[in-house]
């Protein structure tokens, strides 16, 4: 019989491609999501799959009924969203993921894969050239996303057990294309920008740093910690990401690649040097213990999003439903994260 897998947040921007992974590969797929984004973007599949539109903060612990593994991604998912409240950032990523944990281990549920973030590693004090941080190094997370990442992951690392085995990644910045498509995403961006505008915007002098992931290799990792063995992974954090960029470096690069195959110039404006999140993720260990090695190269990326733009020409990439600070920004000043669903 197939094993049911509960996706938390499995109409977002990773759940869409996630689902569809899991379902090829023979999973039941069980679906937790608010649908603050709608769920246009699972209609190709919803024959195929269970969606439950309920809030993370009030799960009812039926959800979880023949429930084997659980991949956990609901939350907000950006810095400058949990500025707006962060109260409500640390109810939904922290207490509502120790909460959803307390359960799947009262039900006898080992496989808790948890969605946290590289942004842990952001402090004031990092150098220009930030370190390449292990996972056992020590993390002193200051805004209310990463300090919200942080909390859910101690409070899942303080539940396990034999019986519980919690496996956390934190991610780096993810890029490629999703049935819900995010253009806020840095590369995502540059390559809409390079296609509309034929003009890169960098930020912060271009120095800042991002250790980023392809979609597809995080796809890959969240399967392949569902067929791992646990007692390899379980109780442990790693650093999910392909490479560590400069953004400066990053945005030349997608120049180079779109002269090179598309024969277009794009032009690159950097701008003044700022405050800025900047950090490096060491990804030793998780290419060690997974094996890893990249699906495709960052131009596949690249040339993959820029030919779906080609394809797609009259999608209106104005509309804030593309981008997430926008979308929740407009979702809180109407206060309906708060409205009876």
């Amino acid at each position: 019989m197939p094993k049911t897998i509960l996706v938390t947040g499995g109409a977002g921007y990773v759940g869409n491609v996630l689902v569809r992974a899991l379902l090829s590969k023979g999973y039941k797929v069980r679906i937790l999501d608010k649908l603050i984004f709608t769920e246009t973007s699972l209609n190709d599949i919803k024959d195929r799959i269970e969606l439950i539109k309920e809030d993370i903060r009030n799960v009812n612990p039926k959800i979880l009924d023949n429930v084997w593994a659980i991949i956990h991604l609901a939350g907000f998912a950006t810095e400058p969203t949990s500025q707006y409240n962060p109260r409500l950032t640390d109810l939904v990523n922290h207490i509502a993921t120790e909460r959803l944990a307390r359960m799947a281990k009262a039900s006898g549920i080992e496989r808790f894969i948890f969605a946290s973030s590289c942004s842990v590693y952001f402090t004031y004090d990092t150098p220009l050239l930030p370190p390449l941080y292990k996972e056992s190094d020590r993390v002193n997370s200051i805004s209310p996303y990463s300090l919200s990442k942080r909390a859910a992951e101690e409070a899942l690392l303080e539940l396990y057990d034999s019986h519980f085995s919690p496996v956390i990644f934190r991610k780096g910045t993810i890029y490629g294309l999703s049935p819900r498509m995010r253009y806020d995403l840095v590369l995502n961006s540059f390559v809409k920008d390079a296609f509309y505008c034929r003009r890169l915007t960098v930020n912060a002098g271009g120095q800042i740093y991002r250790p980023l992931v392809d979609i597809q290799d995080i796809i890959w990792s969240y399967i392949q910690a569902l067929e791992m063995p646990l007692d390899k992974i379980g109780g442990k954090i790693f650093n999910v990401c392909n490479e560590n960029w400069n953004i400066g470096e990053l945005a030349n690069r997608v120049k180079k690649n779109l002269k090179e195959e598309k024969n277009i110039d794009v032009e690159v404006n950097i701008q003044p040097v700022g405050i800025a999140r900047n950090y490096q993720a060491d990804n030793a260990l998780f290419k060690e213990v997974f094996r890893f090695t990249p699906s495709r190269s960052l131009k596949d990326a690249i040339l993959d999003i820029f030919s779906h733009l080609e394809n797609n020409p009259h999608q209106d990439l104005s509309s804030p439903i593309f981008y997430n600070d926008l979308w929740y920004k407009k979702i809180f000043e109407t206060n309906q994260l708060n409205k009876t669903i």
